[in-house]
């Protein structure tokens, strides 16, 4: 994990991230005093980081064209290409550019009654009627890939909703867009819940809940992301609850059974101590007090947030992570990659696929893993792969890591202590981390 600096010493990013009020002091002046940070993953050249200001909060990123500058392992590096997951078309629903992600949604943020009870969508709204927009899935990966959260570099130390929080504000960008508006006046990420800033939480997140109105025919909706902690009944219908915060939110059955069925695979890991479940929920205002869900996109992930498809994803995910792997989740953001492997070992060289094959037997998916199989022995590809019904994951044998010296460039194979062995607990157990906030 690297270190920054931005006044007198070094701190370390992880400490930064989980924690970052602790810092608005320190920040807050070398932004106006300094005007930037620095990353200290390179010992040759420390490189420039962009104070950014959300709110009370300061979070550090990289400048676009110097993260491929940043050291292998640094939370600031990216390859070239991983900062626009959608591409340079002009008509895309996202479009990932030096001032932020820029975002059409197919969802309504602004509706108005009219006198034969429909609705507007949008009122004001600046995007071109062309454009194309994309779902509130859509939206969600790409807030992971565009924050680095689709990425472990192998470090020791587990990834917290604080991380998460800092990431995905580093990776939107200042200027970032939902539908026109400033992505910040609509979308509220949760923060982090510590008992010595609950104050401070509780006064932003009520300052944002007043921009969700409805009055004069008009309701002003908003977005809110989050780490699904309960699904309950209630005398009408569902209430769901977010692990940051004690809020309720009330749902439909209609919405609550489409979502279970949408998203199968996040909602039944709901409450299972080594899956996270992520929202974005579109709310609107119900009565003085209360929030109904309109909307919502769910996506599981594995202990440390990296998005998964599946739960035996989430099982492999953690292992890897428990074994200090360098490893890569690639998330489909357009049409074109023929080969999309479930996760990519970036400590192997060549990079290792690693396949999970957990639907056997139907023509369908057979027939693909067959294409993909050819592809990668046509490209020379290695990879691995785990059939769920014949082995356990603990039977899967891994590639040897190697580790790229980090400045120099010569490569160096890691010995037998630098690896976990595949024998290892079962993953149940030595891969469970379900205390992290």
């Amino acid at each position: 994990m690297s270190q920054v600096s931005f006044d007198i010493g070094r701190v370390e990013l992880a400490d930064l991230q989980e924690y970052p009020a602790r810092f608005a002091n320190r920040l807050e002046r070398a932004k106006a005093t300094r005007g930037y940070a620095l990353c200290h993953c390179r010992t040759d050249f420390p490189r420039k980081l962009v104070i950014r200001r959300y709110g009370s909060l300061f979070f550090l990123a990289a400048w676009l064209d110097d993260c491929v500058h940043h050291a292998d392992g640094c939370d600031f590096q990216k390859k070239p290409g991983t900062d626009t997951p959608a591409g340079p078309d002009s008509l895309a629903a996202i479009i990932a550019g030096p001032n932020g992600l820029n975002v059409r949604l197919d969802v309504s943020l602004v509706q108005k009654e009219t006198a034969s009870g429909s609705q507007t969508r949008d009122i004001g709204s600046s995007t071109r009627a062309s454009r194309r927009s994309a779902p509130m899935l859509a939206y969600l990966q790409a807030l992971w890939t565009s924050g680095g959260l689709t990425f472990w570099h192998g470090t020791p130390k587990l990834r917290s909703w604080g991380s998460v929080n800092a990431m995905l504000h580093s990776g939107m960008g200042e200027a970032a867009t939902i539908n026109g508006s400033p992505a910040h006046d609509i979308l509220h990420v949760m923060r982090r819940f510590e008992q010595e800033e609950r104050f401070a939480i509780n006064s932003e997140f009520a300052a944002f809940k007043r921009r969700i109105a409805n009055d004069a025919g008009v309701s002003r909706r908003a977005l809110i992301l989050g780490e699904i902690a309960t699904v309950a009944d209630t005398q009408f219908g569902k209430k769901i609850t977010l692990r940051q915060h004690p809020q309720q939110y009330f749902a439909s059955m209609t919405l609550v059974d489409q979502a279970a069925k949408k998203y199968r695979h996040a909602w039944r890991a709901i409450g299972k101590p080594t899956a996270r479940v992520v929202a974005l929920l579109l709310v609107e205002r119900m009565g003085e007090k209360h929030l109904r869900i309109v909307d919502l996109a769910a996506m599981l992930c594995s202990s440390v947030f990296l998005p998964c498809d599946s739960i035996h994803e989430v099982a492999m995910a953690n292992r890897l992570v428990a074994e200090h792997r360098r490893f890569e989740k690639p998330i489909r953001m357009a049409d074109g990659d023929e080969m999309l492997a479930d996760f990519v070992l970036l400590d192997t060289r060549p990079a290792t696929h690693v396949e999970i094959y957990g639907m056997n037997g139907l023509a369908s998916y057979e027939q693909r893993k067959a294409e993909k199989q050819a592809l990668r022995r046509a490209q020379g590809i290695p990879a691995i792969e785990w059939n769920v019904d014949r082995e356990r994951l603990n039977q899967v044998v891994l590639p040897s890591p190697v580790r790229r010296a980090r400045h120099r460039g010569e490569r160096v194979k890691l010995n037998s202590s630098g690896c976990a062995t595949a024998s290892a607990a079962p993953a149940s157990e030595q891969f469970g981390l379900a205390s992290l906030c």
